[in-house]
């Protein structure tokens, strides 16, 4: 089981991750409403805090580390298969998400994306004797519930 502060900096669906630096991103748009009545004056409508969405790219990198400098045995390849096994598997259900805080959340997964870093590292790793597990940064959006 992965924990936070040890060998994931988030854990969304049982799986713990490592976020790309700088890439987490929380917002929470205000509900609001303008709108201008008949003598010209401004009205606003104010119901309070919308519902919070997250933005972040995850590492699915292989031979990452934890904290204490050891190796996580996960692959890459592992890691993007649990992202995309959640992500395509979770329709119209929500999924338990621990911030960096590790506060649970219930969540929607709104977007994935992906993106292999570097397609010749698959034949370099088998040369110099690495994983030949593909490394990939998967860039998600998440909808609290």
């Amino acid at each position: 089981m992965a924990t936070i502060g040890n060998d994931a900096m988030i854990i969304l669906d049982g799986t713990g991750y490592m976020v790309k630096p700088e890439s987490y991103k929380v917002h929470q748009p205000r509900l609001s409403k303008s709108s201008y009545r008949a003598d010209g004056t401004l009205s606003w409508t104010d119901i309070g805090a919308g519902k919070r969405t997250w933005t972040m790219t995850i590492l699915c990198v292989n031979e990452l580390k934890k904290y204490d400098s050891t190796t996580i045995s996960t692959t890459g390849q592992a890691f993007r298969d649990a992202l995309r096994s959640s992500y395509t598997s979770n329709i119209a259900t929500t999924i338990t998400y621990k911030d960096p805080q590790n506060t649970s959340i219930s969540v929607y997964f709104t977007d994935y994306h992906e993106a292999i870093l570097d397609m010749k590292s698959q034949i370099i790793a088998f040369s110099t004797g690495g994983s030949l597990a593909a490394s990939y940064e998967v860039s998600i959006s998440l909808l609290e519930a």
